[in-house]
């Protein structure tokens, strides 16, 4: 099961999951997803490992990857199946047989020996129906320095040992086998996200109303569930993947958790501030984010994150009245106009200009140049009040 495993009360956690009401609420320390892009991977061939976690307010967290190398004769003597790990992860930088350090930061590389089924026989099934490669990910409350090692290294896991550092870890696996690169899982995507209807602009921030109840529906590829092969011991079974969404927010909430991606139906949202939860109020500056975990029924997972801003309709109507590319290689998008403290997005087609905000230096409204074809397209702003507009000005892409 690829889905992460929470064990911050096993490993001293200063977070509990009594604070989660609802479930798809998270507003401390906590690991949603974790991908191993590719799922499964041959014998010595690489996966790399991303994380979506969430930190504590005003908490810098790490996160520290730990790896052990697979067992294909299940005898459980990989170092991740011992629970001294857990409980003492001082254990950890003594490194036992098969365990080692993967790295710091939100992704990492895993990787088996290439001789990982050298003690099995030439026709043993595990061959193909795989074996797993544990992977920890501890996410822990404090600045980590990524060259760590030795002793700086024993000095964090002793602070998480002594109920100093807050920590979770989530623990994922990597499937290792001898299939067919083109028989082996994949995991889900997710294309795009439309709300009340309309493509979310890539990028860009969902504006809400408080309170205001938002349909969200979910674009995924037309192949998401796969047909695959189990091998098992009496011959090959086909089957069909389950693929299932699930939301989460920092603040607001669903009208349910959980979602089969292959159907249209809706999820609404419910954005702060409504009077239904009065203990749900409006953030202090206006925003948030939306989480997505798509995950399938064989360790597959993918993920996406979709900040919003809870609109302050006192402010004025932005006015756009020219867009400029960049000047120089990786220089900004410049627009000029009126009220441009007001913008919350400036959209070329359906692309949202990257890392967009307010220059008051310049009174202008800077962003990243969107990631588009060659082309001409239509630009549109939308205000921090929940009102957009077309500019009439087009963005030309070389």
């Amino acid at each position: 099961m690829r889905a992460c495993l929470l064990v911050s009360a096993l490993v001293l956690s200063a977070c509990t999951n009594a604070s989660f009401s609802p479930e798809t609420l998270v507003n401390d320390l906590r690991v949603l997803s974790i991908q191993v892009e590719p799922p499964e991977v041959g014998p010595g061939e690489n996966a790399k490992l991303s994380i979506l976690k969430t930190d504590q307010p005003g908490v810098v967290s790490s996160l520290i990857w730990v790896g052990c190398e697979p067992d294909p004769q299940d005898l459980g003597r990989s170092a991740c199946n011992d629970a001294a790990i857990l409980l003492r992860p001082t254990e950890i930088v003594n490194y036992p047989p098969g365990l080692q350090l993967l790295g710091f930061g939100l992704t990492a590389q895993y990787r088996s020996t290439a001789t990982v089924f050298d003690v099995l026989p030439a026709d043993s099934l595990i061959r193909r129906t795989g074996t797993v490669g544990q992977v920890l990910g501890l996410v822990i409350g404090e600045d980590v320095d990524p060259l760590a090692t030795g002793e700086k290294l024993r000095g964090y896991f002793a602070r998480i040992e002594a109920k100093e550092t807050p920590v979770v870890v989530s623990l994922t696996r990597v499937l290792v086998s001898e299939k067919p690169a083109a028989q082996r899982n994949k995991n889900p995507g997710i294309v795009d996200l439309f709300v009340d209807g309309a493509k979310h602009p890539r990028g860009g921030r969902i504006p809400v109303k408080a309170g205001a109840r938002l349909a969200l529906t979910v674009q995924v590829p037309d192949d998401v569930r796969q047909t695959y092969v189990e091998p098992q011991p009496s011959g090959d079974v086909q089957k069909v993947e389950t693929v299932v969404g699930a939301w989460y927010s920092s603040s607001g909430r669903f009208s349910r958790e959980r979602f089969d991606v292959t159907t249209t139906d809706a999820t609404t949202f419910i954005a702060p501030g409504s009077t239904e939860f009065p203990d749900d109020p409006v953030p202090e500056r206006r925003t948030g984010t939306v989480w997505l975990v798509v995950r399938d029924n064989r360790g597959g997972q993918s993920f996406d994150r979709y900040p919003f801003f809870v609109c302050d309709p006192s402010l004025p109507n932005p006015a756009v009245t020219s867009i400029a590319p960049p000047a120089m290689p990786d220089g900004p998008v410049v627009v000029s106009g009126e009220n441009l403290s007001s913008v919350l997005d400036v959209v070329v087609g359906d692309v949202a200009l990257g890392r967009g905000s307010y220059n008051s230096a310049t009174s202008s409204f800077v962003g990243d140049a969107p990631a588009l074809p060659s082309g001409s397209y239509a630009v549109k702003v939308r205000g921090r009040n929940c009102n957009d507009a077309d500019t009439g000005l087009r963005y030309v892409v070389p």
